[in-house]
C-alpha cells in the first residue's frame, strides 16, 4: 500500500533552501513515508504524543548525521 504524503507551504519554503544532496536526502525518507506510512519505525520516525490524530508520526531526517 503507498501513502499519500501532504506537503505544506512551510515545507515547500524549507525545500528549496536545501541543496541537491539534502533534497536527496528528504526525498529518501518521504519515499520510506509513502511505503510505511504510520508504520515506519524508529529512526525514520517517532510518534507524537497528545496529538488529536491517533497514530500521528513525526518524520526524522538526517542528511550526513545532521538531523534537519
Amino acid at each position: 500500500m503507498t501513502w499519500e504524503v501532504e506537503y505544506t507551504d512551510e515545507f515547500e519554503r524549507w525545500w528549496r533552501t536545501l541543496n541537491e544532496a539534502e533534497q536527496d536526502s528528504v526525498a529518501v525518507s518521504v519515499v520510506l513515508l509513502e511505503q510505511k506510512g504510520p508504520a515506519l519505525p524508529f529512526p525514520h520516525s517517532s510518534g507524537i504524543t497528545q496529538s488529536k490524530h491517533s497514530h500521528m508520526r513525526e518524520l526524522r531526517i538526517q542528511h550526513q548525521g545532521n538531523p534537519y
